[in-house]
């Protein structure tokens, strides 16, 4: 079983499964993984080619479904509903995975004039992964939770731990690798924020002076990287301030472990939290 919503720009939900009444699915393309290009070059009478680069292509959900009850009402609402142009949210739900994609209403075609009719829906998604509607949140402390339910005191257990150094791990279970909001809270003075991933010894540096009560946020998700000063209610771009060679954080699948530094100021004095949307290539 599974469940087919899409959203349209108005912010309208409108459910495709589970409406026998009036919309029967019969088929959907663009679930699976879209192709890839993959760019080679040949050299002279070398066999083969050459890799130079791959890319994946960009989704195409294509909706198959026959019109029940009234038929020309029923139609010419889907026309109302999925104006082309226009940006909708595909929302799909199996016994594993719930998750959404953006893309825009390319056609919306069919017979008029069979005895049964049936309507195509076509999708294009420029960006091609699913994206989970549950996101992952994990702060970036000296102090490890270990309190969990449900649980049960038969043996001592501890509600924390504290560590030399921050530190906290994202294990990303999706497909790919994804992009993270960084949300940073400082209660004290500091300055030059490095966060350092630890799997693959790459770094974001701040070299810019944070004064008590200063929120930072660092998108790295494609499509939507920058950097944010939230101060005594202004807010400021501090893509300026981001040192050289510092890189733009993409979670990988599997574990991966963070921590910072300063080069003033105390650690405790700074809160940092990951909200990380998983992606999909597939469902």
């Amino acid at each position: 079983m599974f469940t087919l919503k899409i959203e349209n720009t108005n912010g309208d939900i409108f459910e495709l499964t589970h409406n026998s009444p009036n919309y029967y699915v019969t088929h959907i393309e663009g679930l699976t993984p879209p192709p890839t290009a993959v760019n080679t070059s040949t050299a002279g009478v070398i066999d083969g080619t050459f890799f130079n680069s791959a890319r994946v292509e960009q989704r195409n959900i294509v909706i198959t479904l026959y019109i029940n009850g009234d038929i020309e009402a029923n139609r010419q609402q889907l026309y109302k509903i999925f104006p082309r142009k226009t940006p909708c949210t595909v929302y799909f739900k199996n016994q594993n995975r719930d998750v959404k994609i953006v893309g825009y209403v390319e056609a919306l075609e069919g017979d008029l004039f069979v005895q049964r009719e049936q309507i195509q829906l076509s999708i294009i998604c420029p960006r091609p992964y699913w994206e989970a509607l549950s996101q992952l949140y994990n702060e970036l402390s000296k102090i490890i939770a270990r309190f969990e339910f449900p649980f049960s005191i038969i043996e001592p257990i501890p509600f924390s731990e504290i560590n030399d150094v921050p530190i906290c791990t994202i294990n990303n279970t999706g497909d790919a690798a994804c992009g993270t909001v960084i949300d940073i809270e400082f209660m004290g003075a500091a300055e030059t924020l490095k966060i350092i991933d630890t799997t693959d010894q790459t770094f974001f540096e701040l070299a810019y002076s944070f004064q008590a009560a200063d929120k930072v946020r660092i998108n790295t998700n494609s499509g939507q990287m920058g950097v944010t000063l939230e101060r005594e209610g202004s807010t400021t771009n501090l893509l300026n301030y981001v040192s050289k060679n510092s890189t733009w954080f993409r979670i990988k699948p599997g574990p991966n472990t963070f921590t910072f530094t300063l080069a003033t100021g105390s650690t405790d004095d700074v809160k940092i939290n990951f909200t990380t949307s998983l992606l999909y290539g597939g469902v």
